[in-house]
């Protein structure tokens, strides 16, 4: 069957109202968003159109139909808005097990984008990289970026964004590639309520246990990298407050390098990381040689950790499966390497300690 889509949206109705003052609800402005982004991943507006969204309401009472089951299986990817009202939709849950018939359990076809925590995430998706789009609010309450209005001041939105579209873009570019020879199973029968999930054959799997937390208690940690990978640094920064730690950012993390002596760059590198308990540099672009600098004065400060305060712990957060990528790799020093740079594998291992 000929993919007419690139992406087959999975959300729940609720999710999409439209609030006072708002003039789409928050899947349709998530799609629009994301849209502009592929565009200019893919550099093709055409393919970034590809998007499909049901606008009208075709589903109907009992099961997937023939109109749906038939987009879901021309279509290279999924992407569920996964929230509380997405696992209690049965209709969710009927496209997504109508899409994992096709491409198989574990596929990285399925993107899932965090609208809102939820209690226990669905089973099939629970190893997949997560798109987190929501926050945790001054008194740790959860809330959704851009709901129920839009925040262009919200970076942290923006960048997940970019992040999702960076990712679909390259899955969509390889399967353009090969010609989508890996979706190849034909669909069973049509899908009902009952064979999604039948009371006697549902098996609930407990969520792992949380990691350890780094002592929260006035730990200190300086997150660093290469000018490509400022997003990457501000995403893991903002995770890293979310879990009550303090954080620095050198300079050269915040502007660009070209505009500052590099006697300053060094300066306020080595001042923040004489105040710091840890390190955690992020690497996915680099460049390669200012991430090994960082690296290098990381060491430096070590050697030079004044009395009573011990050096730094080094964490280096990578996509590199090779250990020595950056030619330096320092006894002690701990390698995450983690899958399109997840910010959240990333800072999940980083506290396990």
């Amino acid at each position: 069957m000929p993919m007419e889509h690139n992406i087959f949206i999975s959300y729940a109705w609720v999710d999409n109202e439209v609030y006072p003052g708002a003039e789409k609800g928050w899947v349709s402005t998530f799609v629009d968003c994301l849209r502009k982004h592929l565009a200019h991943e893919l550099g093709r507006r055409d393919e970034a159109e590809r998007i499909w969204l049901d606008y009208e309401q075709m589903r109907g009472n009992d099961s997937v139909t023939p109109t749906i089951q038939a987009t879901l299986q021309s279509s290279r990817t999924l992407l569920l808005i996964l929230s509380t009202g997405y696992l209690a939709s049965e209709w969710c849950q009927q496209e997504l097990a109508a899409f994992l018939e096709k491409v198989g359990k574990g596929s990285d076809r399925v993107f899932v984008v965090q609208m809102s925590p939820v209690e226990q995430e669905p089973e099939a998706i629970r190893d997949l990289v997560k798109y987190r789009f929501w926050y945790l609010d001054d008194k740790h309450r959860p809330s959704t970026r851009w709901f129920p209005h839009i925040d262009p001041t919200d970076r942290e939105y923006s960048f997940e964004q970019q992040r999702l579209a960076r990712d679909l873009a390259d899955k969509l570019r390889e399967l353009l590639a090969t010609g989508d020879r890996e979706a190849a199973r034909p669909p069973r029968a049509a899908l009902t309520r009952a064979a999604v999930a039948p009371e006697e054959t549902r098996v609930v799997v407990a969520p792992p246990p949380p990691p350890a937390p780094v002592p929260v208690s006035n730990h200190f940690v300086l997150v660093s990298g290469g000018d490509n990978d400022r997003d990457l640094i501000y995403q893991t920064a903002r995770r890293l407050e979310e879990n009550e730690l303090g954080v620095a950012i050198p300079l050269s993390a915040m502007a660009d390098q070209s505009a500052i002596k590099s006697s300053a760059l060094t300066r306020d590198l080595r001042t923040k990381l004489s105040l710091c308990d840890s390190v955690l540099i992020v690497y996915r672009s680099g460049p390669l040689d200012q991430v090994s600098q960082c690296l290098i004065e990381c060491l430096k400060a070590g050697t030079k950790a004044r009395k009573g305060h011990p050096a730094p712990s080094i964490d280096l957060c990578q996509t590199q499966e090779d250990r020595l990528a950056l030619g330096l790799h320092p006894l002690g020093m701990r390698i995450h390497v983690v899958g399109k740079t997840s910010v959240d594998d990333c800072v999940r291992q980083f506290l396990v300690r």
